[in-house]
């Protein structure tokens, strides 16, 4: 799916219209970004379309805690914080 990049982990939204993937990239550092299920018209049909591009990060773990602060659902499905690494 990503070309500069591995998932290490996705966390998908309880409802599986949404997910973040925390990705390894090749460089060393880490990212975050968001994805959600789209419903188009009659000739696109649903799609999955970007939400959210992160920065840069020094660990998964800095780039998980980051998504659980900045993209909304993940705080409001009260999941608990990731352990530090």
């Amino acid at each position: 799916m990503w070309t500069h990049a591995k998932d290490i982990k996705v966390i998908d939204r309880a409802d599986g219209k949404a997910k973040v993937y925390i990705l390894a990239r090749h460089d060393g550092f880490y990212e975050y970004r968001g994805e959600a299920e789209i419903q188009g018209d009659e000739y696109e049909g649903v799609y999955w379309s970007p939400t959210e591009i992160s920065g840069l990060f020094a660990s998964a773990h800095e780039a998980e805690r980051a998504a659980f602060d900045d993209v909304p659902w993940l705080r409001q499905q009260n999941r608990a914080l990731p352990d530090s690494d």
